[in-house]
């Protein structure tokens, strides 16, 4: 008899049930984008400013929006795989490249010329969009080791002759690997972060058909590699003063692991993003917030809305799972923060359809996933290394409750039904909404 294997994992399925589990979700946004500039058809993970002003120059709009709220950002650069570097070089003694391909590189200014700082040496200098750097150098050889950590070019030596000094020029030779998105391009993509962890992940494609493929995508790496995350969704930039094309969206999509945003309008720094660009906003809101707050009510960026809702298309929003923003006082508001579920489907609950639960749900499912990385493997199957591994959740679950993710009266247990390299354990406890409308009766003495 054959034996049937598996791959070694944790399992937890979410049955909904009176108790549940709970999830909520903070920290990176995969955003894929495209520019001519940047490390080509590759995840870069980028933790602050200065790694996004040296990775991107500041360029990439949807990258500054997704980080607007903190988010750690794992960028990928999508290219058609064209793309060349520019370059300058002297024969026989160095290559000049870009440390990138694209037409920004074209842009490089490059001098050699007597140091500035070091007397009897030469110095390289290269000028770009943030600062000018200068490398002094008494050969090839330290010229090559100075700029390894250049954030503009990388130096090759050639040969062993002399390197000359040059008047201020601009390399070249640099060519884009942008083309207009298609659908073979999200293809791609799916493929490239199938196995990257991320809480949310946006979506630069409005085609209805590729949106459709995104969700399929996030639904199998839910059941097949048992990561959590969030798809982040927006519409043509034509139809984003139409309620109903916004509902479109919702409406075919319903499912607690996608947003579809229908914000759209003038940001605070002056410049207009339609919906699918205000889906990287979001997506960096969902995964810098921590899973037991509530994108509800919170304040959006946005200067004038490209249009303000009526009553009925609000309501008709909400009834679909539609994210929108209103108009409150001076600012504009996440009015209620939903995901597309709008029909329930079998283990779901209408809890599910509100973002702070459903990100609840798939952190504990993640998180719980991590711990079961470390032991897996290193534990016996018996009671004694059942309960090694309910102590860590249990630490694990305690701190969710002080953090008023989850109700007081779980339980994480083990079923005692090792067999094999096979055991059980039940996870119960209850997600916790947030309070969005107060019910107030007032009793006139």
């Amino acid at each position: 008899m054959t034996i049937q294997r598996e791959r070694p994992g944790v399992t937890v399925e979410l049955i909904a049930k009176a108790k549940e589990r709970v999830v909520p979700k903070s920290g990176v946004v995969l955003v894929p984008y495209q520019a001519e500039w940047g490390a080509p058809d590759e995840l870069v993970k980028l933790g602050s400013f200065d790694e996004r002003m040296a990775e991107t120059f500041g360029q990439v709009d949807t990258i500054e929006l997704a980080a607007e709220g903190g988010a750690t950002i794992l960028a990928y650069r999508m290219t058609n795989g064209n793309a060349k570097a520019a370059a300058y070089e002297q024969a026989d003694a160095i290559k000049v490249e870009a440390l990138y391909p694209g037409l920004l590189g074209n842009d490089l200014k490059l001098a050699i010329v007597a140091s500035t700082s070091e007397p009897g040496k030469r110095e390289l200098q290269v000028a770009g969009p943030l600062k000018t750097e200068k490398f002094s150098f008494a050969d090839a050889g330290e010229l090559v080791a100075k700029t390894s950590q250049s954030i503009y070019i990388r130096v090759k030596q050639l040969g062993e002759t002399v390197i000359t000094t040059v008047a201020e020029t601009l390399l070249n030779g640099g060519t884009s690997g942008t083309v207009e998105l298609a659908a073979a391009d999200s293809t791609k993509l799916f493929m490239a972060v199938s196995g990257a962890d991320f809480d949310t992940m946006y979506l630069p494609f409005d085609d209805a058909a590729v949106q459709a493929a995104a969700k399929q995508f996030m639904g199998d790496r839910r059941k097949q590699n048992k990561k959590l995350s969030t798809l982040v969704i927006g519409g043509k930039a034509m139809d984003d003063d139409s309620m109903t094309k916004h509902i479109e969206r919702s409406v075919a999509q319903n499912a607690r692991y996608v947003v579809n945003t229908a914000i759209a309008g003038q940001h605070n720094n002056g410049k207009v993003y339609g919906s699918l660009e205000w889906a990287a906003w979001v997506a960096g809101m969902i995964a810098a917030t921590p899973a037991h707050e509530s994108l509800t009510a919170i304040v959006v960026p946005l200067k004038k809305a490209l249009k303000d809702w009526g009553h009925t298309e609000i309501l008709n929003a909400l009834g679909t799972g539609t994210l929108i923003a209103t108009r409150d006082g001076d600012v504009y508001i996440i009015e209620s923060a939903v995901n597309t579920l709008a029909v329930i489907g079998t283990n779901e609950r209408e809890d599910y359809g509100k973002i702070r639960v459903s990100m609840t749900l798939d952190q504990i499912v993640n998180d719980i996933s991590q711990v079961g990385k470390k032991y897996k493997g290193k534990l016996s199957n018996s009671d004694l290394g059942g309960a090694v591994f309910v102590s860590a959740v249990n630490t694990y679950m305690t701190v969710r409750e002080q953090q008023g993710a989850i109700d007081a009266g779980w339980t994480f247990v083990d079923q005692k039904n090792g067999d094999g390299d096979r055991r059980g354990f039940l996870l119960s406890a209850k997600p916790l909404d947030a309070i969005e409308y107060f019910d107030i009766d007032w009793e006139v003495l």
